[in-house]
């Protein structure tokens, strides 16, 4: 790709986009709400095509939610699952009271609303940038030329809504985009600071918003220190007291220990959470996440003899869905190991994804796709990823945001605020000659970016409303309360325990969606290919275990052939078999 000419434009130590700053700000104020609205237009139709999915770590999210407002805190209070996304959706259960079929569409209203809150959080850290780029660039006697402020506007969105909508989604049913709208909120206090503009009050809400965060993610506990230690250090470096850094800590520490107190008296030992070790155990250490079977496992989940491939787990773990509810349970006693070859097997695979992100077609690739155009026109590309480090401030907690979760596993919705700060910094540090074709290609990759995010969105919020995409089997249609509701009325009651027959029940999660619905709590699942093909004595030996386990009843999908007994729900594809209440107590005791 030819280059364009270079210029005598000197290069100053501090470089600045052309008209960056408070007073350069305001004549852009309609470009900046004009691209808020289009966020927000995007973000309620992305909603709105999603309102009828649901996943699995969802309904473990409404169960603890259910859990707290109830009062019941011995089930509440949870090692694996952090619990600010559960407090905020179970608040809004616990005041609207939903129907069944407006149980999922409130879930994603809510998420609708956590995206407000995100994107508020989000502008407030864009304005904040432009404002520390025109100090940055203020001494300047010859600044070249740098991207406008519209230019970071425009693309500042386009970011967003990628990262929002693309990476973090607000179709999964999570608190990853709470979390995003900390490391924005963080990241446009860690700008005053640098810019010498923090009192005592900013250090203590960058402390506040960091032990918040920690509820929203058990991971930002450890991503909080980059950015408290990126404060400390821009305190140093101005040759100021770091009091205030201290302060941050404190805060920091006194926000997020009440939970840490918390879980440390309920798992009998000192723990800020054990997603992270559960997580590097199964990612690294190849362990089974639902039912594993290393040894050591204090817990194991108890296997029912016979034939058939079966599990049960009636006790003592609450929830829909009780291995899902609670892994750190299950897992207990698996300790992990440090295996350098799956370690580096790991990292090699998050570093793929980091490219994935960047270069897919439908996720990153038009706004990474404008940044290396940019830079690669310029006469000194060098130059322009030197005026972009600059800005440590911002991207060293960002890129130690993804290597800490690259050292476990990477999803797009963990990195997603991470990803959008990176790319914003990258675009700032672009500098190309000042001349008029400089500010035409500028305006040329902005819009091209833009226009393409656009499009992108637009197809997303067709395919989620479609159910593509996101998974056939995260698609809670409306036949799914219909289901729910037909099995309350087929003679179970909310409460009840019921077991599935189902392929491992995640990926086969629509049992969990129809049972979190209709209240009934899973004890046990077996599995087809066994199942069906045994003879009827072997079943019934089977039923009559999860009858001695409390299970009322048997759910399937598809069965490959309704036996006598088997009720068709809704007339959808699922099947109930209600147990008898009385088995033979000699067949009940050889099953077990």
């Amino acid at each position: 790709m030819s280059r364009l000419p270079t210029t005598a434009v000197a290069e100053p130590h501090v470089l600045a986009p052309s008209g960056a700053g408070p007073q350069t700000f305001a004549p852009h104020r309609s470009l900046n709400r004009g691209c808020i609205a289009a966020a927000l237009i995007f973000g309620a139709a992305s909603a709105w095509a999603a309102r009828s999915t649901m996943f699995p770590d969802g309904v473990s999210y409404l169960d603890i939610g259910d859990a707290y407002w109830r009062g019941d805190w011995h089930n509440a209070i949870n090692a694996y699952w952090s619990p600010l996304y559960s407090w905020v959706v179970g608040g809004s259960f616990k005041i609207l009271s939903p129907s069944l079929a407006n149980e999922f569409p409130l879930v994603h209203f809510v998420n609708f609303l956590i995206y407000l809150v995100t994107l508020a959080c989000f502008s407030f850290f864009l304005q904040a940038f432009i404002h520390y780029l025109e100090e940055r660039g203020a001494s300047a006697d010859e600044p070249s030329l740098g991207p406008p402020a519209w230019a970071i506007i425009v693309f500042g969105y386009s970011a967003f809504v990628v990262s929002s909508l693309s990476l973090i989604t607000v179709a999964f049913v999570s608190g990853d985009m709470a979390v995003a709208a900390i490391v924005y909120l963080a990241s446009a206090l860690l700008l005053k600071i640098r810019g010498g503009h923090a009192g005592w009050a900013t250090f203590a809400v960058l402390g506040f918003a960091l032990g918040l965060g920690y509820y929203g993610k058990t991971a930002m506990f450890l991503m909080a220190f980059p950015f408290l230690v990126a404060a400390a250090f821009a305190q140093y470096k101005a040759g100021k007291s770091l009091k205030l850094p201290a302060l941050s800590f404190l805060v920091f520490l006194a926000t997020a220990s009440p939970f840490i107190i918390a879980l440390s008296l309920a798992k009998g030992r000192p723990t800020f959470g054990e997603s992270g070790t559960i997580n590097y155990s199964v990612n690294v250490n190849t362990v089974q996440f639902f039912i594993p079977h290393e040894p050591g496992a204090a817990h194991p989940v108890r296997k029912i003899p016979g034939a058939i491939e079966a599990y049960e787990y009636a006790g003592p773990v609450s929830g829909t869905y009780p291995l899902w509810y609670d892994p750190a349970y299950w897992h207990e006693g698996i300790h992990p190991r440090f295996d350098l070859k799956r370690q580096l097997r790991t990292i090699a695979l998050t570093a793929a994804e980091c490219a994935w992100i960047s270069f897919n077609l439908f996720l990153g690739l038009p706004i990474s796709v404008a940044i290396l155009f940019l830079f690669l026109i310029s006469p000194a590309p060098s130059r322009c990823f030197a005026t972009a480090v600059r800005h440590w401030i911002l991207w060293l907690p960002a890129l130690a945001g993804i290597a800490l979760y690259g050292l476990v596993v990477i999803e797009p919705r963990y990195v997603g605020g991470f990803f959008c700060i990176l790319w914003i910094v990258a675009f700032s540090g672009v500098r190309l000659p000042a001349t008029s074709a400089s500010r035409r290609l500028i305006a040329a990759a902005v819009m091209c970016a833009a226009i393409a995010i656009c499009a992108l969105a637009l197809r997303d919020i067709s395919r989620t409303a479609h159910g593509i995409g996101i998974g056939e089997k995260n698609v809670a249609t409306p036949e799914i309360p219909k289901v729910a509701a037909t099995l309350l009325g087929a003679g179970l009651r909310a409460g009840d325990k019921i077991a599935l027959v189902s392929d491992w029940l995640f990926p086969s999660r629509e049992g969990a969606y129809i049972s979190r619905l209709a209240r009934v709590r899973i004890i046990g699942e077996a599995r087809p290919d066994t199942f069906w093909p045994a003879d009827d004595y072997t079943r019934s030996q089977l039923m009559a275990a999860y009858a001695n386990a409390g299970a009322k009843a048997l759910l399937t999908r598809n069965p490959p052939r309704a036996d006598a007994g088997w009720q068709r729900l809704a007339s959808s594809d699922y099947y109930l078999y209600l147990i008898p209440a009385q088995r033979n107590p000699g067949s009940q005791k050889d099953a077990r």
